[in-house]
């Protein structure tokens, strides 16, 4: 799973206290999210599988099995 940009922002959601807020990143600010954070699957947003630590629940597409290159942060 990638990061799914559309002209170079990704769209998000963002635990805030009790309440969530949808809206877009650029793409370097969400790969930087993904690289320093804990990333799982997500199970609140069907539409948003990448979680990290919890707080951001990111858009995106599916990758085919590639060769064994280096993985981007947000990248399975």
């Amino acid at each position: 799973m990638k990061l799914k940009s559309i002209d170079g922002k990704v769209p998000y959601i963002m635990a805030a206290g009790k309440d969530f807020v949808k809206d877009e990143m650029s793409l370097a600010a969400a790969e930087q999210i993904c690289s320093r954070g804990t990333r799982t699957a997500s199970k609140l947003f069907p539409d948003f599988p990448i979680c990290v630590d919890d707080k951001f629940y990111f858009a995106g597409t599916s990758t085919k099995p590639k060769s064994s290159k280096a993985k981007a942060p947000c990248e399975d």
